[in-house]
């Protein structure tokens, strides 16, 4: 871009957090604060670091030698080589790479690479902080000085001005190409104009779609992606094309001259621009189609540009044009949409996309040895090992240092997740050569950039014994779950977990994992110092692991017992673990003391082992024990947790009562020999002693006298030889008792959750992560399918559904994995035998799946087909295909398909676009502000909502210094923060944040995800309270269409969007829509099994007055007896409410009346028809409708005085009394409960 077209100004100031965001994901601050202008409310438009008051802005004071300066914003002045100058704010704290950052946004710089910052002619690091830059200090200016091109330099500059020359594409959103996803929000806009009083609105933009209707039985799958959202990243190109000429690299002579780099460039002029790069910047050659000649063409002066931006555009007038258009669109899009997500989110469809012209694209992408940051490394690839455990011991004493360190473990981790799905799908394609090519395809392995990946199958018969293929397939799921726990009881001890991910892609499961510091360089006999590498026959030991594995073993409830090495009759042979044998431990060159294979961390599930058959009398009467495929079978770390605290309950009101029962008895006796009724010490002392022994066996403790629950994971291996000190039978009793509070207490309370719309999971993913929040493993998806009611339409539709997707996901893996790679990629070619794939009919396919639902999850399907299976189970072919296509990694075609006419296929092979990995893979958390968010949430269940907004909006900050301005985790405290600034009255904020928390969730989790459908009714809801009626309608008719996809019209959440869009169409007196809508709401609320509550009284009360406006007074009369009803049984006939319903019903029957006078007089002739109507109907007012709506959806506003001293003594006595009175009845209820047990 010529410097005359630069746009700076003088004076202007920018704000680092904001530029430095769109680039960086550590970076952009969220601003939190209270009274969010209006105009700024599409997120990433307005600058998000807060004001800073001028005091701050002053110059920084005299320092000593050696005295650091204290936190503080800077103004510096930036100047450009054009001689331009712009000021930036800036905090001290930030690094001198944050300016680049700034740089690299700006209009007029976004082009520049090589350039350094200069202080007073001197050249600044980039990684410096500012505060500790000699002579540095508010008011200094810092020049943009053009560096010389070196190779590296040149290279990365051509491509950063290929990506500036081009709008990324939906569909490599849709691919998760360099970090990008879809998004659809910011293509509605949140800043319409609101409706005057008075003013008449030429056409409303809020009327539904024919698909979201209630009741429509079309699912488009062509508007999971808009249109609009397709045609907004389609802009005009800047330039056709760039490459590198095949005359590189330049030889010796040219090199002696400056040359650094030959490129052409194909204008949109239809024209080739043959350009040498030298180190003092770009310019034309005299090179043609036939002729190289890197020199200056001949006859023009010779003008050498720094940026080849400047150059093109100097020589191509359409370059020039559409470049300036493409910068600002840039620009112009919120920061949110145009950040990376912290992991690869891939989208299950995807628009159509055309091949495009890209040499350096084509360069990159077909080199697989590559990883693609070459170019920003110094000299080679990443050590991702060392990386992960020099965060991981990153100092932690202050909060500042636990950022640091959070903030660094955060982002090396989903750097090693980037790298290890890029490399796993290099692994399965074929492009990594393996370092054993010799053994067998299944026990290959492989090493690229600096991670071992290795595939899903049983190597070297090491799990023969537990069921193959199937075990090892397990074994993976079962170590990450170890790497989990371990990874959050360590931080204190020193040992040392891997990095660790599991890709599942086109059939194959591909373990990424960081290299130990010379393992490879020996033998595994000897590496391990702690553990077993043959299943238990040997095992050795190490006192340094003990001690390491001390506490960890605490934490995670693992008992340590005593076994043999593999030597009978010697004493020296026992060795102690602390863990499973199956656990190693590796000492690294490093010195680091390393833990792996922790597939068996936790204790296995008994009712899988058959050939123990060790299972409680409950568990055997609901068929257990039953055969696995494998049998590393484990409990979850949930279910752990939540068995040892019940048990602990027990304990205390079991001790509790034989104390009091043993007391009461020892007095009894004493009034009856005559004696003083007194209790001395020693008398205590013994019935405590009692009452704890027999506690401690009414919950199988491992100690006689006091609460001890801890488990062997090795208590039912038959490789491993226990000593014979070791209290087996009081080991194992402990797993059953577990196992059976699992299927008498976690699965009955999940159902009758599920049944009573406590939790409501969109779809089979939710419901598997509820499943696991409760200590709930997949396998008992069959036992959660027997247990629910086979009435309620939506739990049936969705576990039916998650069954077959499993069961389906097991049959094709071995199907996918016997087709062809060419054939996956869509090549018709015949091989010469048929594949697997080929011979399988739709018979047998579908048996396949029914035995394997039987054999996996205990449950018959009993259905003859897959057309059964939608008939009877009432499942939906766009909700089974929607979670199909995300669980198996297949992205298709976003349009319209088949659905509903038998017999034909719902799709061709044309149709499917790509095959994108399915990633599993710990996720560090933001410790800190978890706390303060946990503690905020508390304060909010409290009513203490000031308070709550200001641990929340903390947490907000600290999660942004952690994950950066984009996270999931991010987007659920938003959505607190938005509801919390909604309560206290401020709308304007609570939008601004609530939009912030829904982009994240599009781009986060995806486009139709449940957080997704979630956020965009929160959305909705505030953009309503702001008088944005038609985008809170477009938002709401997409979180219903999405649903309907999803999970179907049935589902309990329906009911609330429905309520939603049938209350805000009544408010702009659609009448009759609102009337559907909001009849739509109370039948799926009544089918799902709600209870009537608040909430159908509200829109029943709604319905009342819309059926009135109507004239259907009959209607309108029966609508406001439910209501009346609901207030009557839930508050009584003198409160507030049901007066005022009271009121109602005698209005409409005053209108009925006179409504039916003048139809009798318009029968006999003696009134004007046109005098019928309208009645006047009283129209609720905006606030009484955003009550409604407030009710609808779950919030509930409320006043707040401060009591006076009085009233204050008053209701600390009143709740003294209450706290005394519950505490009274919840010891009579314990006992109760304790003699009902005992009996």
């Amino acid at each position: 871009m010529p410097a005359d077209t630069v746009d700076a100004k003088k004076e202007e100031v920018v704000e680092v957090g904001e530029a430095a965001s769109a680039a960086s994901v550590e970076s952009s601050p969220i601003s939190v604060g209270k009274g969010t202008p209006k105009e700024n409310r599409d997120s990433g438009h307005e600058s998000s670091a807060t004001s800073t008051p001028d005091a701050e802005r002053a110059m920084t004071p005299e320092l000593k030698d050696g005295e650091v300066p204290e936190e503080a914003v800077y103004i510096l002045h930036i100047e450009l080589p054009s001689g331009d100058k712009f000021d930036v704010q800036v905090n001290n704290t930030e690094m001198l790479q944050e300016i680049h950052q700034v740089l690299l946004e700006r209009e007029g710089t976004c082009h520049r690479t090589c350039y350094s910052l200069q202080l007073e002619g001197k050249s600044l690091d980039h990684f410096t902080e500012i505060r500790n830059v000699p002579g540095l200090k508010s008011g200094s200016t810092l020049a943009v000085v053009e560096e010389p091109y070196t190779l590296r330099e040149a290279r990365i500059h051509i491509r950063h001005v290929r990506d500036l020359s081009r709008m990324s594409e939906q569909g490599d959103a849709a691919s998760a190409v360099d970090g990008m996803s879809l998004s659809y929000l910011p293509i509605v806009g949140l800043g319409e104009k609101k409706q005057e009083k008075g003013e008449k609105e030429k056409t409303f933009e809020g009327l539904p779609p024919e698909n979201v209707l209630p009741g429509t039985k079309e699912r488009s799958l062509s508007g999971v992606i808009p249109s609009a959202a397709i045609a907004a990243n389609k802009s005009p190109y800047a330039l056709k094309n760039l490459g590198l000429t095949p005359y590189n690299p330049p030889i010796p002579p040219r090199k002696m001259k400056g040359d650094v780099l030959y490129l052409f460039a194909d204008t949109l002029e239809k024209r080739r621009v043959h350009i040498t790069c030298c180190t003092g910047g770009f310019y034309v050659n005299g090179s043609d189609e036939n002729t190289f000649k890197p020199t200056p063409a001949s006859g023009q002066k010779t003008v050498v540009y720094h940026s080849l931006v400047d150059l093109i555009a100097a020589v191509s007038p359409l370059f020039k044009k559409n470049f300036t258009a493409l910068i600002k669109k840039r620009v112009e899009r919120p920061i949110l949409d145009r950040l990376p997500t912290p992991y690869p989110q891939f989208a299950w469809l995807a628009p159509a996309s055309e091949p495009i012209e890209d040499a350096l694209r084509a360069d990159d992408a077909t080199q697989p040895h590559r990883v693609g940051i070459e170019e920003h490394l110094p000299g080679q690839i990443r050590d991702w090992n060392e990386e992960l455990q020099t965060t991981g011991e990153m100092a932690r004493t202050t909060l500042n240092e636990r950022i640091n360190r959070d903030r660094s473990v955060f982002k090396i981790h989903s750097d090693f997740i980037s790298a290890s799905v890029k490399g796993a799908q290099a692994v399965v394609e074929g492009n990594v050569m393996a370092i054993n090519p010799a053994d067998d395809p299944k026990t290959h392995m492989y090493i690229w950039n600096n991670i071992f990946f290795s595939l899903g199958f049983d190597v070297k018969d090491h799990y023969k014994e537990f069921g193959g293929d199937a075990a090892a397939f397990a074994a993976t799921a079962a170590d990450l779950q170890g790497v989990r726990a371990y990874s959050s009881v360590c931080d204190e001890s020193k040992l040392a977990t891997l990095g660790m991910a599991i890709i599942d892609y086109r059939g194959f499961r591909v373990t990424a994992q960081s290299i130990i510091p010379g393992i490879l360089e020996r033998e595994q006999e000897q590496s391990v110092v702690y553990g077993s590498i043959d299943t238990g026959k040997t095992v050795v030991s190490n006192d340094k692991y003990h001690e390491l594995l001390d506490q960890a073993a605490k934490e995670l409830k693992m008992l340590p017992h005593e076994v043999w090495n593999g030597k009978e009759g010697d004493e020296k042979a026992k060795v102690k673990l602390y863990t499973s044998f199956e656990t190693k431990g590796i000492i690294g060159n490093d010195s680091r003391y390393y833990v792996l294979d922790l597939l068996r961390t936790f204790p296995p599930d008994v009712h899988y082992l058959p050939e123990f058959n060790a299972v409680s009398d409950f568990a055997r009467e609901n068929g257990f024990p039953h055969e696995f495929p494998h049998k590393l079978v484990a409990f979850r770390h949930e279910l752990v947790n939540a068995f040892i605290d019940a048990s602990y309950m027990k304990f205390v009101r079991v001790a509790t009562y034989h104390i009091q029962m043993a007391a009461k008895e020892k007095k009894e006796k004493q009034i009856a020999n005559g004696a003083e009724v007194q209790l001395s010490q020693e008398d205590a002392t013994e019935l405590n002693a009692e009452a704890m022994k027999k506690a401690a066996e009414s919950v199988h403790s491992l100690n006689p006298n006091e609460f001890d629950i801890r488990f062997n994971p090795d208590c039912f291996s038959t490789t491993v030889k226990h000593a014979e000190e070791e209290n087996l039978e009081a080991q194992r009793q402990l797993v059953i008792d577990c196992g059976e509070f699992l299927l008498k207490h976690q699965i009955p309370a999940f159902v009758e959750d599920l049944v009573e719309c406590t939790v409501a999971p969109i779809d089979g993913e939710g419901l598997i992560e509820q499943m696991h929040t409760r200590g709930i493993n997949v396998r008992y998806l069959g036992q959660i399918a027997k247990l629910a009611p086979k009435h309620i339409a939506w739990l049936r539709s969705l576990i039916g559904s998650e069954l077959v997707v499993r069961a389906t996901k097991h049959v094709f893996r071995g199907l996918f994995q016997s087709v062809k790679s060419g054939k996956k990629g869509g090549i018709r070619a015949r091989a010469s035998t048929a594949s697997e794939w080929e011979m399988t009919s739709q018979k047998s396919l579908w048996k396949a799946i029914c035995d394997d639902a039987a054999f996996y999850y205990n449950y018959e399907l009993q259905v003859s087909s897959a057309d059964a299976l939608l008939e009877e189970w009432g499942v939906q072919k766009s909700a089974l295909l929607r979670r199909m296509c995300r669980a198996f990694g297949i992205q298709l075609l976003a349009k319209d398909y088949n659905l509903f006419v038998a017999g034909r296929p719902i799709f061709v092979e044309d149709d499917v676009q790509n095959v994108f990995p399915v990633t599993k893979h710990r996720e560090p958390e933001a410790n800190d502000a978890k706390r303060l968010f946990t503690r905020g949430s508390q304060e909010m269940a409290n009513g203490r909502l000031k308070e709550a907004y200001e641990y929340i909006a903390e947490s907000v900050n600290l999660m942004t210094s952690v994950y950066g301005a984009m996270h999931g985790e991010l987007a659920q405290a938003l959505r607190s923060l938005a509801r919390l600034s909604y309560i206290l009255g401020d709308p304007q904020d609570a939008l601004a944040q609530q939009h912030r928390a829904a982009i994240m969730a599009e781009r986060c989790y995806g486009l139709d995800h449940s957080e997704t459908i979630t956020e965009y009714v929160n959305l909705a809801h505030m953009a309503f309270s702001n008088l944005l009626v038609p985008t809170a309608l477009k938002l709401l008719y997409r979180a219903r269409h999405l649903l309907l996809i999803a999970a179907g019209e049935s589902h309990p959440f329906m009911s609330t969007i429905d309520g939603n869009i049938g209350v805000i169409l009544f408010a702009v007196q659609e009448f009759d829509l609102a009337c559907k809508f909001i009849q739509s709401a109370e039948k799926i609320a009544a089918a799902a099994g709600e209870t009537k509550r608040l909430k159908s009284a509200l829109l029943n009360h709604v319905m009342a007055r819309a059926h009135a406006c109507r004239g259907d007074f009959r209607t309108a009369l029966a609508c406001e007896k439910e209501t009346y009803t609901i207030y009557s049984s839930l508050f009584g006939v003198e409160h507030e409410k049901t007066k005022e319903s009271n009121e109602t019903l005698r209005q409409l029957t005053q209108q009925a009346v006179q409504f039916q006078r003048r139809m009798q007089d318009a029968s006999k002739g003696t009134t004007n028809l046109a005098q019928l109507l309208p009645i006047n109907a009283q129209q609720p007012s905006l606030s009484t409708i955003i009550d409604v709506l407030n009710v609808v959806n779950g919030i509930i506003v409320f006043s707040i005085r401060e009591p006076s001293n009085g009233e204050k003594e008053e209701g600390v006595e009143a709740v003294e009394r209450t706290d005394k009175v519950a505490a009274i009845e919840e010891v009579k209820e314990e006992i109760k409960l304790e003699e009902e047990t005992l009996d």
